[in-house]
């Protein structure tokens, strides 16, 4: 008996030493009791966490020079904190499954000096959202760059995706200041939720002022047909800088993609950028129902991968390189996203793909057209230390 309860506790111990060694401690287990409510969710957010100091070697063919992801989003604390099983379904849950300091470990683990970081902010808990975004910036000041991302009702008939102009000046005003972006706002239809929302919509026509005031950015995401909308709401906006991502106004043809849509809007609106968070081998692999076992394991051989990479995106970079960004577009699908390993194999491939553009275009695609955009409304460099 007495060698049974020995060998019990050995296991025990080496399956807490494997959990640990894998990131998957208490904190990120979803087993966070809700006795403390949300003011311990937000203290949970922000636990330290032991961040492995990375092991790679990059050649002479890697980009080794700065980097600013210009699309990572935060993950929100559970709005309701009775439901069952919080984190449970393999979705990012803050303070519960994933923490803001897992989103540092993963700047440093891959030497990326900030990020565009879209804040989640909603109803029945705007209060506490915008805390961790206080909190975040007071922490580290000089890794996000904070935009506001506040959906309303955006999978529901009838809703939409993004709040109204009133709402969004009441948001801004419980932290003067705090925010430099607003974003990212999906423009397309949800399967049995909100209808798309033009561009140039009445409710979008309300918020360009309030942006305007406030000296923000934008970052959407085009629905299709959407061009000729963005092209009127680039024209009536010309002091505003709109960001944009996604594969809707980029069609197939003859088994490749169109970037034509892109680099017209490009073309004719110096106040619109493009960012480039798709490079996996024209697969989109961030997403929820791939494992982190299918996505380290997709990087096994990177040459074919980056042969299609550079035969989209190349060209289109050295075409527009000053009105193009890198992001990965990483936070929303799984809290492994972030986990160390998969930030050095993400990262080590896109310095691979940097570092085989023209040597004069790549620091603007890695980070100066991301630092230009933010030090135009600040007035001040962004890349800190």
């Amino acid at each position: 008996m007495q060698n049974a309860i020995v060998l019990l506790i050995v296991v025990v111990a080496v399956a807490a030493f494997l959990l640990l060694a894998a990131g998957v401690d208490q904190g990120r287990l979803g087993d966070l009791p809700p006795e403390g409510g949300w003011d311990q969710i937000i203290d949970s957010s922000f636990e330290p966490v032991a961040c492995p100091i990375a092991d790679r070697s990059l050649d002479d063919t890697h980009y080794t020079g700065p980097l600013i992801d210009t699309h990572i989003h935060i993950a929100a604390i559970p709005d309701d904190l009775s439901a069952p099983d919080l984190g449970h379904d393999g979705r990012p849950v803050m303070g519960v499954n994933i923490r803001m300091t897992d989103y540092v470990c993963m700047m440093d683990t891959e030497q990326t000096s900030k990020v565009f970081a879209f804040f989640p902010v909603w109803e029945p808990i705007v209060p506490e959202l915008l805390e961790v975004v206080n909190r975040t910036m007071a922490a580290y000041p000089d890794r996000f760059v904070p935009f506001l991302m506040p959906p309303e009702n955006d999978n529901s008939p009838g809703g939409y995706p993004t709040v109204n102009a009133e709402t969004l000046q009441t948001m801004l005003n419980a932290y003067p200041g705090l925010f430099k972006g607003y974003g990212e706002i999906g423009l397309y239809a949800r399967t049995g939720g909100a209808a798309a929302l033009p561009p140039d919509a009445e409710r979008l026509l309300e918020i360009y002022p309030v942006v305007r005031e406030r000296g923000l950015l934008v970052y959407v995401h085009l629905g299709e047909g959407q061009k000729e909308s963005f092209e009127r709401a680039l024209e009536d906006n010309q002091d505003i800088s709109f960001i944009w991502h996604g594969d809707q106004l980029i069609p197939y043809v003859n088994g490749e993609q169109d970037l034509s849509n892109v680099e017209d809007i490009l073309s004719n609106h110096p106040n619109a950028y493009y960012g480039v968070d798709e490079l996996y081998g024209d697969v989109w692999l961030l997403r929820p129902e791939v494992s982190k076992e299918e996505f380290l394991a997709h990087f096994a051989d990177p040459e074919p991968l980056l042969e299609k990479d550079l035969a989209t995106w190349k060209g289109f970079i050295e075409r527009h390189p000053d009105q193009v960004l890198w992001g990965t577009d990483r936070g929303w699908s799984a809290p492994w996203s972030v986990d160390p390993d998969v930030a050095l194999t993400l990262n080590t491939y896109s310095r691979a793909f940097i570092g085989r553009l023209d040597p004069a275009v790549q620091e603007k695609f890695a980070y100066q057209n991301a630092e230009n955009l933010i030090s135009t409304l600040s007035g001040t460099s962004i890349l800190g230390n």
